[in-house]
């Protein structure tokens, strides 16, 4: 009998650490994000203000460190695109689409093609595969993003 009341006690330990993890888990998932990020659909962050250099207000290029050309180059974008959301402390500001210029396919929307790294530099840019396939007022001009980044000191002309 003394053996199974241990293997009881044991048992309820592991099911309130279980618990303790999933609530812990749960409350921390909820959390507000902070700080700049682009982030997938699926709302895992792909590039956040530890991965960012500079951000150029007038041609939309963020200059990323090299940990940050890693993550882009490791994203598997197909030919549709792969949707992301830019936002600040979780507030979200723009939408657009990864892309890769392979595709033949045209995008009316916001895109940053993945292939285009150039100087660990990547640009923002209307429509796909050039801003006449762009619809819409460009959202790119956004004084929360300027004013994030001058803030942060890495906001360039």
């Amino acid at each position: 009998m003394r053996l199974s009341k241990k293997k009881v006690v044991l048992s309820v330990i592991v099911l309130l650490l279980a618990g303790i993890s999933i609530v812990g888990w749960l409350f921390l998932s909820q959390q507000p994000q902070e700080g700049f990020g682009i982030y997938l659909e699926s709302n895992k962050l792909v590039i956040s203000d530890e991965d960012i250099v500079s951000y150029n207000k007038t041609s939309h290029e963020i200059k990323l460190t090299a940990r940050g050309v890693e993550k882009i180059k490791a994203l598997k974008v197909p030919m549709t695109g792969s949707p992301f959301v830019i936002k600040i402390n979780g507030k979200e500001i723009y939408n657009g689409s990864f892309w890769v210029s392979l595709s033949s396919l045209s995008y009316s929307g916001i895109v940053i093609d993945t292939l285009k790294i150039q100087d660990n530099t990547i640009k923002i840019e209307k429509g796909y595969p050039s801003p006449e396939f762009f619809k819409g007022s460009d959202p790119r001009n956004n004084s929360e993003i300027f004013d994030y980044f001058q803030k942060k000191g890495k906001l360039i002309h």
